[in-house]
């Protein structure tokens, strides 16, 4: 009987570790969305490859103005290089008045 109670627990924790890796790995992050875009994997995002991202709105969600990809993506490139890097891609940047 003893036998049987250390194999549940075992089992228990071996479900259980690997139902909370599975969590871990769905998560996503600002990483995951970077990377996503990064189509080349150089460890940025080039104008083309952000211009190239689909723009969804929310179910429900109606635009009421364009936004201009150019202008977003010149307000993430904060070092004005041309291209976005993970550090620029997870600041959310000021808004212009």
């Amino acid at each position: 009987m003893k036998l049987i109670k250390i194999g549940f627990v075992v089992l228990s924790l071996l479900v259980f570790s690997n139902v909370n890796a599975q969590e871990k790995n769905s998560k996503k992050g600002p990483e995951a969305a970077f990377a996503k875009l990064d189509k080349d994997s150089d460890g940025k995002i080039s104008l083309e490859e952000f211009k190239a991202k689909p723009v969804r709105a929310k179910e429900g969600e109606t635009n009421k103005k364009t936004v201009d990809p150019e202008k977003v993506f010149a307000r993430k490139d904060t070092n004005s290089d041309g291209f976005i890097d993970l550090e620029e891609f997870k600041t959310r940047p000021e808004k212009k008045k």
